[in-house]
């Protein structure tokens, strides 16, 4: 797994937290990973677009053709980036040395389906991260570990599991299709 961190470019980090900022008040209280409260639901929603920002990043650097999400601030996306080809991206960010696993809430996989899950590491006290790996929503299904730690059913893969990053790149880079 590539542990170099990329530093996140000044213009991606003020990208996330003016959209942090502006959506906090409507981001969801369905998540069990922060203690609630508008300040911890923009913490979250600031680091989760940082990992997008990092995956943006990457995607540019790879000259891969993508759009962002342009979804209001006011409802759930259904997308983090779509490639040409119509296959969506939703980006799935930890912060800490234990988060060893990358999670989807069943409920959201199966409401709103994603393609392709790219885990990322970020490190928000430096603004850098790195990508972990990616997975397919069939890797998933495949897989088909259902973990419920207290609150909500979570799809779960760990790392060892998911795919490396240049694979995504070069499945992608070649018409997207």
């Amino acid at each position: 797994m590539p542990t170099q961190k990329i530093p996140i470019p000044p213009h991606l980090i003020v990208e996330a937290q003016e959209y942090s900022k502006i959506s906090r008040a409507f981001t969801s209280d369905r998540h069990d990973f922060h203690e609630g409260g508008l300040s911890a639901k923009e913490r979250k929603m600031f680091e989760g677009k940082l990992g997008e920002k990092i995956v943006k990043f990457e995607l540019q650097a790879a000259g891969m053709r993508f759009q962002e999400d342009k979804s209001s601030h006011t409802e759930a996306d259904s997308y983090d980036f779509i490639f040409p080809n119509g296959r969506t991206v939703d980006v799935k960010t930890r912060t800490q040395d234990f988060h060893t696993r990358t999670l989807e809430m069943k409920e959201q996989f199966e409401r709103v389906p994603k393609d392709i899950y790219v885990s990322v590491r970020l490190f928000p006290s430096t603004f850098e991260g790195f990508i972990v790996g990616w997975a397919s929503d069939q890797d998933f299904l495949r897989i088909h570990r259902v973990e419920n730690h207290g609150y909500l059913n979570n799809y779960v893969l760990f790392d060892n599991e998911l795919r490396p990053w240049q694979l995504l790149i070069e499945l992608m880079g070649n018409d997207g299709s």
